[in-house]
């Protein structure tokens, strides 16, 4: 008997030892990004340089679930069961969506939220290569915001290896981009392996002085409201700074909320309501640009159901006063290849004042 338990002892102690060398391990490994960090621009030479933005402008957004959340599938983090799909189904899911993003040959920037690079949940697949070479005559940048060495959820298939983040293409080359820090998910030990949330910066001059602005983002969702409302918090600071030296800025991606006013019960009754973006935000006179007519999120408690699954609306825009909305419009692809749906916006810059 008393060999059992020393037995055990040692058992359990070389256990500690294994789960403490793994953690000093992944800390050690564990991606610290700094406040503000210069982002590369690709272009391969299909932009004209120095051309001018038009007064008005065009924007897609769409989180495009790194090619593994398409209708056939749930996912183990929201109450399914799925760590990824079958090689077969991923393939088809990131050519539909380079196919589809082939096609916006007329929209000025598109912002793009959970595109992989080196994934074990994506095959490795490098997505922005992928998607850089179906939209060729575009610009890009790509800003990391999940860089976890090993992922050990769930403890019979761990999730692995992930490095993703926020690319933002267009038709205009840009004259700087930026990552800048926003809040973590969570923090040591859980943080080793969730999402370092951040903003991509674009700034274009637009001819009197001043910058459009161009933010791609991708909040918070699994936290209990404090972190999404430090997120909430930085952005107020960053958007009233910039707007304060006559800047212009659109600001558009996964707000992992809901619009202000939205009824998730106008798309399913079974739905659960989330918390809501402000409806003055970040000041007077700012537009939150939004629709409700087509949901922009599904459940992944299981595979997508047309008028089952519960859906809701969390991805839109925002505008500064100085810029005029002319049309949001939510893109209905049955949810096919990503948990999310696209969404475009037309937009005018007032040059000569506040609208």
């Amino acid at each position: 008997m008393k060999k059992i338990w020393i037995y055990g002892a040692l058992l359990l102690l070389l256990i500690i030892l294994i789960f403490g060398a793994f953690l000093a391990y992944a800390t050690w490994k564990d991606y610290q990004p700094k406040p503000r960090e210069i982002v590369f621009i690709e272009d391969r030479g299909m932009v004209p340089a120095d051309t001018e933005l038009p007064d008005t402008l065009t924007a897609l957004i769409w989180n495009i679930g790194y090619g593994g959340l398409g209708a056939e599938t749930d996912f183990f983090f929201d109450g399914g069961r799925m760590v990824r799909p079958s090689l077969e189904l991923a393939r088809n899911y990131l050519d539909n969506i380079c196919r589809f993003l082939g096609q916006m040959d007329s929209v000025d920037f598109l912002l793009l939220q959970e595109v992989d690079v080196h994934s074990r949940r994506s095959f490795y697949t490098d997505q922005v290569e992928r998607i850089s070479q179906a939209m060729p005559g575009r610009v890009f940048s790509f800003a990391k915001n999940y860089d976890a060495w090993f992922v050990p959820q769930p403890i019979t298939q761990p999730y692995g290896r992930v490095v993703a983040g926020l690319m933002s293409l267009a038709r205009h080359r840009p004259a700087l981009a930026t990552r800048i820090a926003l809040k973590p998910d969570a923090t040591w030990p859980t943080g080793l392996f969730m999402l370092d949330r951040c903003l991509l910066e674009w700034r274009f001059p637009v001819g009197n002085g001043k910058d459009l602005i161009v933010y791609n983002l991708h909040l918070s969702a699994y936290d209990d409201g404090d972190v999404k409302q430090n997120q909430m918090d930085s952005l107020r600071q960053i958007f009233l700074r910039e707007y304060a030296q006559g800047h212009y800025i659109i600001a558009g991606g996964d707000w992992n909320q809901n619009p202000p006013g939205y009824e998730p019960s106008s798309h399913n009754p079974h739905l659960k309501p989330t918390t809501s973006v402000p409806e003055i935000f970040p000041a007077e006179g700012w537009h939150w640009a939004f629709q409700t007519e087509v949901p922009t999120n599904r459940s992944l408690q299981e595979p997508y159901r047309p008028g089952h699954t519960p859906v809701n609306v969390i991805d839109f825009f925002l505008l500064s006063p100085n810029i005029k909305l002319l049309e949001v419009k939510g893109l209905d692809l049955g949810f096919q290849d990503s948990d999310h749906q696209p969404v475009g916006l037309r937009c005018v810059l007032n040059r000569s004042g506040i609208q």
